[in-house]
């Protein structure tokens, strides 16, 4: 492993100057970090992954402009992001905890564990060679990172935070619990933010496993959640709620609201509302059905899906990036891609971006669909013309 690593470092280091995007790719795929890494080589890891993200005090960043394709730059800045995410938490946490439950399972069992069963086809966990001053002082371009797009996207540090906090490397887990902290007391970012992710954790697990409570629990202890100024604990309370709706609940509570008056319930939502919606059907979908489970649940028969669609979009607002939930957006492109009149309705109410990632979700040509696309490749956005014109080019044009 040793070995390994450190051949990939070398073609790191020899695919920069110039930049060579073939043998630079090539050596972030051989890329693994082993398990017993020493300091120096993890400082190597960093300081070449920081020259390509052009956070390497000292050092010059990559000179791409002369060389490599911008795309290219991108997915090289994203390889280099990775490996640095590698060394702060462990991607495979959840997997490792269900082999571990499994293990125990056969144990309790009697039974022997199946051969080939266990982690080792799975990268290694880390153990970090630094102590906490080290880890704070090795990580700390990459945070400052982060700080300098907050005040454009004060979500941005939500994913990374939450992964960290959740199967993070001990020392890290210290680092950015300290750092959010610090953001914090600097008025940058969103506040209450490690709060907010020891909450989501909780609700997360209860969302997974959900045991029956009455409707009066509910007012006490989750309803109030739905208002919470922290988009991630209000989405994690309704991804709670959609669970425990999911296993028809409250049938001998009369305050209790049936699932069709709970979802008019949070399409009235004036504070994250999209983010509650697409948060609950993530609670409420067993089968990864999405909008398809609204669509066939019994108790929805005299329900307007797409009237509520609708409703819920008609607020005029940005929907964040929460780690801990799917958000409504996605929900709605993977329903309504093969629907151009209702695609055609969110063109109208200005919702372009959604009826652009609608129209350009099937991989295949859509009765319907082409005079769509050619109205969104009329659209002022670039991002979103672009995006028609590419699906038309590629679809519609033979």
């Amino acid at each position: 492993m040793a070995d390994r690593i450190e051949q990939a470092l070398k073609e790191l280091e020899a695919g920069l100057t110039p930049p060579d995007y073939e043998r630079l790719i090539t050596a972030f795929r051989s890329l693994q970090i082993p398990g017993d890494v020493d300091s120096g080589t993890l400082k190597r890891v960093y300081r070449l992954c920081f020259r390509i993200l052009g956070l390497a005090p000292g050092e010059p960043p990559l000179d791409s402009e002369h060389h490599i394709e911008p795309w290219q730059t991108g997915h090289l800045e994203a390889c280099a992001a990775s490996a640095i995410e590698e060394s702060l938490f462990d991607r495979n946490a959840q997997t490792r905890r269900w082999i571990r439950e499994r293990e125990e399972r056969y144990r309790v069992e009697g039974k022997p564990t199946p051969a080939g069963f266990g982690d080792q086809n799975l990268p290694p966990e880390l153990h970090i060679p630094w102590d906490l001053e080290t880890a704070r002082e090795e990580i700390a371009p990459f945070l400052a990172a982060y700080e300098r797009n907050l005040a454009q996207d004060p979500g941005v540090h939500f994913k990374l935070c939450y992964d960290v906090m959740s199967d993070g490397y001990p020392v890290f887990r210290t680092v950015f619990g300290d750092w959010m902290d610090a953001l914090e007391q600097r008025g940058l970012g969103h506040p209450g933010m490690r709060m907010a992710i020891e909450k989501s954790v909780e609700l997360d697990a209860l969302a997974n496993e959900p045991e029956p409570i009455s409707w009066q629990e509910c007012e006490a202890e989750l309803l109030p959640l739905l208002d919470h100024a922290h988009p991630m604990i209000a989405a994690g309370a309704a991804r709670y709620l959609g669970a425990l709706f999911a296993e028809a609940p409250f049938p001998d509570d009369e305050k209790a609201p049936g699932l069709p008056e709970f979802l008019e319930d949070l399409a009235q939502r004036s504070e994250h509302r999209r983010s509650l919606c697409g948060a609950f059907i993530r609670g409420l979908d067993t089968e990864c059905r999405g909008l398809g489970t609204l669509a066939t649940d019994p108790r929805l028969q005299a329900f307007d899906l797409d009237e509520w669609v609708v409703e819920v979009l008609s607020l005029d607002e940005e929907e964040p990036f929460l780690p801990n939930v799917q958000a409504f957006w996605f929900y709605v492109h993977e329903y309504y891609d093969t629907d151009p009149g209702f695609i055609t309705r969110l063109i109208e109410m200005d919702r372009a971006w959604i009826a652009m990632m609608c129209a350009t979700e099937s991989p295949s040509r859509i009765e319907g669909m082409e005079p769509v696309l050619h109205r969104l490749a009329e659209n002022p956005d670039p991002e979103i013309a672009a995006h028609a014109e590419s699906h038309l080019a590629r679809h519609y044009s033979h």
